[in-house]
């Protein structure tokens, strides 16, 4: 322990010496490591720590499959027979597919808020306590509508003050009375951000259909009992209901996964890409530091070899350089994680919604224990190699060159290692950033299959009992949409039941009149949309063929359907579909037939990845409903119809509220945020990679120009020109360059086709992007070579001979 401090404060004193050496090498090492510990602290808040709920390792999710897919809902029929037949779960529940709005009355104003429906079992399989009251009980299902509700901690706080007396007492939630039986400890991450919960009402008929599929269960597994063992009895229990109720459920199951997976899954393998990225970006510093360790270590040799003569062992040669490398290393990772401290803050502001556990991203022990480690590790592999190789320097001759610069070719050829080394380092971490933002790129000049400009959205909900019937459902809409339309500044108005990249998702069932399947149980699936007003017009979607909605297709009408381009060319691609038939399940026990009327464009409904969707729209006179989206197109900027819209509503209805403003634009930006994410890091990396490779190939040419002082001097003294020398240096960086970007392209090759998921219009082997990355690396090699060679130019031959 004496021998090690006596090293720890001699290499304290050896840096001090050289602030700008060290100064440069924990810099670089900052970079590095703070990269990797910001990164680092994101995989463990997602990927690593377990989920923030109890027995988290026993938690699966219950996908419903058949045979368009295997990521479906589950009917809530059939959740019932799970619940009541399985024999592996210790706790079975399950959750609404969506958060359904409720107005609050109580105040001058309604107050609307996010509602999740959940079934008795559900907040007990994640372990989740009660502040105050009660979880929900089997017999608060036995309604038709909900009775009792739960209230959310922060809604608890802002609405009642905190007080306890909540709960018993009855709140009017839309036109009926629900009573508070309990308030949540803490918001359920992950699954829901509602203000309310309420129970799974069974006895209504809409829960009583086995073909709408809206609920998404998740079960606590025993102790002892395997995913297998469980999935097994699934299985077995599916084909039961299948011989059951074959007309429904025919070809339907479940699929277990983890839960885990199930909730953080997606975002699994861009994490690890872009880990592995900064992994690359900490790999170059390493080289840089090695480089300035290489040159720092000749400029020595004498002190080392003064040192062996007096009887100093190789090991504890070597053991002083590293010790001093471990301070740097050491330096480097304290700033690194000053840096980390930043780059997470900014994660978190920029972070998309869709990347789970943000929120629990944190500098925690964990973090802080990877950081310590990547530091030994980085000490290591930076200052080993130096080390040896100092240690290896023939004592002789290092005392018969005395203080001449010449140095031996073998270490010309070490620093030429470490050139090409970091190049080819680079040359990936560019290719990997390159690809993203061309993806990126291409993403956000994608159409979308309508015009976001100019367009701003709201949802409303009609809720109070004068608006059960569907006429006055449809007399409150024509006279909203009337007003919208009369404000100043309005070009059109429109409504739909789910809109363009809000979340919102509906889909059913239904047959071809005039191509009945073989087999009566096949049917067809696809989007389901409700429209009313100038919905596509506002939006821009164009009408292909055929009419759109009108004024004459009411509720006593013929039913009439509109279908998108996509799903006419899916189902009815050699014919005409206008004056065909659908028969539609739109919920109760019997199908709607509709006649096809006309054709509009498809649109992205999702992402802006995706194909534009099959979908079918009907009018809202036909079919009316409680909660809608409306969509306004101004003349100029769509922000300032906010208010008077919300308004206009209150005038229409003050018992009626207005939420979720948003504009198209920032729906379809907010569609991109997760490429924009992945995008901006890569980019920052790659930035980040393609100046420490620039500084690095900068530090040593400069170092091999000092070293090569007398023989440039003596070059010009016999006749060269400084354009030959300037030759010569920058032929020498950029003949290195050319080997790193070479073996570069082949690294890139082999690494960038993990990226193929979540490229957008790009494959991995794109040439364009491998000749940019090419073109900016060997550029930036250029500049780098030129300053060090500019400088060798300069040499007086008088005076670098009469140095020497």
């Amino acid at each position: 322990m004496g021998a090690l401090l006596q090293d720890i404060r001699y290499g304290i004193r050896m840096l001090l010496k050289n602030p700008g050496f060290a100064a440069v090498a924990v810099l670089t090492l900052a970079l590095g490591i703070g990269a990797n510990t910001a990164i680092f602290s994101v995989i463990d808040a997602v990927l690593l720590r377990p989920l923030p709920f109890q027995n988290s390792s026993r938690l699966v999710w219950a996908w419903g499959k058949f045979s368009l897919g295997s990521q479906a809902a589950v009917s809530p029929a059939d959740f019932l027979d799970y619940r009541v037949q399985n024999h592996v779960f210790e706790r079975w529940g399950a959750i609404g597919l969506e958060n359904m709005l409720f107005n609050l009355a109580g105040n001058d104003r309604p107050q609307q808020v996010k509602a999740s429906l959940v079934t008795e079992g559900f907040l007990e399989a994640l372990g989740l306590r009660l502040e105050l009251g009660r979880s929900f009980l089997a017999s608060d299902e036995q309604s038709k509508d909900p009775q009792v509700v739960i209230l959310s901690q922060h809604l608890w706080k802002e609405r009642f003050g905190g007080d306890s007396s909540v709960i018993g007492k009855r709140l009017r939630l839309d036109a009926g009375y629900m009573t508070v039986v309990g308030v949540l400890r803490n918001d359920v991450p992950l699954f829901s951000s509602a203000d309310v919960w309420v129970p799974a009402p069974f006895l209504n008929e809409e829960m009583s259909s086995r073909r709408a599929h809206f609920l998404r269960p998740i079960g606590l597994l025993k102790p002892g009992v395997s995913l297998a063992q469980a999935q097994a009895e699934l299985n077995t229990i599916a084909d039961r209901i299948a011989k059951e109720h074959a007309d429904t459920n025919t070809g339907w199951g479940l699929l277990l996964v983890p839960l885990q997976t199930a909730l953080v899954g997606g975002v699994r393998q861009a994490l690890l890409v872009i880990f592995g990225a900064v992994g690359l970006v900490l790999l170059i510093a390493c080289v840089n530091v090695a480089s300035l360790l290489m040159a720092r270590n000749s400029a020595r040799k004498k002190e080392i070899g003064i040192r062996k003569a007096l009887g100093a062992s190789p090991f504890r040669l070597v053991r002083q350089l590293v010790t001093e490398s471990m301070l740097l290393a050491l330096a480097g990772a304290a700033a690194g994680l000053l840096l980390a401290n930043v780059i997470v803050d900014l994660l978190k502001k920029l972070g998309p919604g869709s990347l789970p556990r943000l929120s629990e991203v944190a500098l925690n022990g964990s973090v802080l224990l990877f950081t310590g480690g990547l530091a030994i590790l980085t000490g290591v592999l930076f200052g080993i190699w130096p080390a040896l190789r100092s240690n290896r320097s023939d004592l002789t001759q290092t005392f018969k060159e005395g203080g001449a610069s010449g140095h031996p070719k073998s270490k010309h050829r070490v620093f030429n290692v470490l050139v090409v080394a970091e190049v080819a380092l680079s040359f990936v971490v560019l290719m990997a950033s390159g690809l993203l933002l061309n993806s990126f790129w291409r993403l956000t000049h994608v159409n979308p299959g309508f015009n976001p400009a100019n367009t701003i959205t709201c949802q409303v909900s009609l809720v109070s009992g004068k608006y059960d019937e569907p006429a006055s459902r449809q007399q409150f809409q024509e006279e909203l949409l009337s007003q919208v339309q009369a404000l100043p500044g309005v070009v059109s108005a429109g409504t739909i039941s789910e809109l363009p990249f809000s979340g919102q998702a509906n889909d059913t069932f239904f047959k071809i009149q005039e191509h009945p399947p073989a087999d009566p149980k096949e049917m067809n699936d696809a989007d389901y949309r409700i429209v009313g007003g100038d919905y596509f017009g506002t939006m821009r979607i164009p009408l292909l063929a055929g009419r759109g909605f009108s004024t004459q297709d009411t509720a006593n009408s013929s039913p009439v359907i509109l279908i998108s381009e996509p799903l006419a060319k899916q189902y009815f691609p050699a014919e005409n579909p206008i004056g065909r038939h659908l028969e539609i399940f739109e919920g109760g026990s019997d199908f709607v037939k509709r006649e096809i009327v006309g054709i509009v464009g498809g649109i992205k409904h999702f992402s802006l990845q995706e194909n534009p969707r099959a979908e079918m729209f009907i009018p809202y006179s036909q079919n009316t409903m409680m909660r809608m989206n409306l969509v306004v197109r101004a003349l100029g900027d769509s922000v300032s119809l906010a208010p008077m819209v919300r308004e206009t509503v209150r005038k229409v209805d003050s018992d009626e509220a207005t939420s979720s403003f948003l504009t198209m634009e920032d729906a379809v930006s907010s569609a991109a945020a997760g490429d924009r994410f992945n995008a901006l890091l890569l980019g920052g990396f790659g930035g980040i990679a393609l100046l420490l490779t620039a500084a690095g190939i900068f530090g040593v040419l400069s170092y091999l120009v000092i070293q090569r002082t007398r023989e440039i001097g003596l070059r010009m003294a016999l006749g060269a020109q400084p354009g030959d020398v300037l030759r010569v240096i920058v032929g020498q960086g950029m003949r290195l360059a050319a080997i790193g970007v070479s073996i570069g392209l082949i690294g890139a090759y082999a690494t960038t086709r993990w990226m193929a998921s979540f490229l957008f219009d790009v494959k991995p082997t794109d040439p364009l992007t491998f000749a940019a990355v090419s073109v900016a690396l060997v550029a930036t090699a250029f500049m780098a070579c030129y300053f060090p060679a500019r400088r060798a130019m300069r040499v007086d031959p008088i005076i670098a001979l009469r140095y020497e």
